[in-house]
C-alpha cells in the first residue's frame, strides 16, 4: 500500500454538503461532483421535513441563504420547494438547480458511497422526521451504509428505539470530557467533532471504545495536511475532497 492510499484509508473524506466548494450546498451537482472523485466514498447531507412530511435535502430551516425563497422549509410543501431555485446564488451556471428530495440523493447514491445523514433539530415533531427518513433508507436497502447524526440526542434514542440496527453519531462543537460515558446512552457509535477540538487522548479513547470519530469541517490546506498525517484513524469532512486528496497525496505538514 502506498502512503498516499495508507493515509487516504485512515483518514476517508466525508463530502461536506457534497463537494460543496465546488458547487451548490446540498444538491444533486454538488453530489454527483464528488462521486465524480473515485476516492470520495462518503457523502454528508441535512435533512429537513417539508410541510406535507416529504424529508428534503437542505441545511437551514429557512430558505433565504441557499433559494431564491423565502420562510421556513416546514411551512412548504415538497413540490413547491422543488420549484425553488438553489443554485443560482452560488454561480450562474447553477441557477435552476433544485432542492433535492432525500429519495433523489438515496438513488444517486445507492451502491455507490455511504451517507452521512445529519437529522436537522427544530422539526416539529422529531419522531415523524425520523421515521421518514429511516423509511427511505429502508426502501433502498442502505441501513448498513448510512449513519444518522445530530447535534439533537433525543433524535439519536428515537433512532436507537425504532431501529437500533442503524449506526448514529454524535455531533458536538465542543470537546467533551467524557466522550464515552455520553454517547453510551445513546447507543451512537460515531463521535462527530469539531477538527480543531481533535486530540491524541480522545482519539485514544474513543478507539478503545469502539466509537468512530468524523473531524468537520476541514478546508485550509495546512490543517488537511496536519490531520491526515495524524496515525490514528478517523473521518475527514470538508468542503473539498480535491484539498484532502492533495494532502493524503503529499502528506507534507505545513
Amino acid at each position: 500500500m502506498t502512503i498516499a492510499n495508507e493515509r487516504a484509508h485512515l483518514h476517508p473524506c466525508v463530502a461536506h454538503r457534497g463537494w460543496s466548494g465546488g458547487a451548490p450546498e446540498n444538491t444533486l451537482a454538488a453530489f454527483r461532483l464528488a462521486l465524480s472523485m473515485p476516492e470520495v466514498r462518503w457523502l454528508e447531507l441535512d435533512v429537513h421535513l417539508s410541510k406535507d412530511e416529504v424529508p428534503v435535502v437542505i441545511h437551514d430551516a429557512k430558505l433565504n441563504r441557499t433559494t431564491n425563497g423565502r420562510g421556513k422549509v416546514a411551512e412548504q410543501t415538497a413540490a413547491e420547494l422543488t420549484q425553488l431555485d438553489a443554485g443560482g446564488w452560488f454561480h450562474p451556471i447553477y441557477a435552476g438547480e433544485k432542492i433535492p428530495t432525500l429519495e433523489e440523493v438515496l438513488s444517486l447514491a445507492c451502491g455507490r458511497c455511504r451517507l452521512n445523514i445529519e437529522l436537522k433539530d427544530g422539526a416539529r415533531d422529531g419522531k415523524l422526521l425520523v421515521s421518514r427518513t429511516l423509511g427511505l433508507i429502508r426502501s433502498y436497502r442502505m441501513e448498513a451504509d448510512v449513519v444518522i447524526t445530530s447535534f439533537n440526542a433525543a433524535l439519536l434514542k428515537e433512532v436507537k428505539r425504532v431501529a437500533p440496527e442503524f449506526a448514529t453519531g454524535l455531533i458536538l462543537d465542543y470537546r467533551p470530557k467524557d466522550p464515552v460515558r455520553l454517547l453510551q446512552p445513546l447507543g451512537a457509535s460515531m463521535l462527530s467533532l469539531q477538527y480543531d477540538l481533535l486530540s491524541a487522548p480522545l482519539l485514544a479513547e474513543t478507539a478503545n471504545a469502539g466509537i468512530r470519530v468524523m473531524a468537520w469541517t476541514v478546508n485550509d490546506p495546512n490543517a488537511l495536511a496536519r490531520l491526515t498525517a495524524m496515525p490514528q484513524p478517523f473521518l475527514v469532512c470538508t468542503n473539498y475532497p480535491d484539498r484532502w486528496l492533495a494532502a493524503v497525496k503529499e502528506g507534507n505538514c505545513a
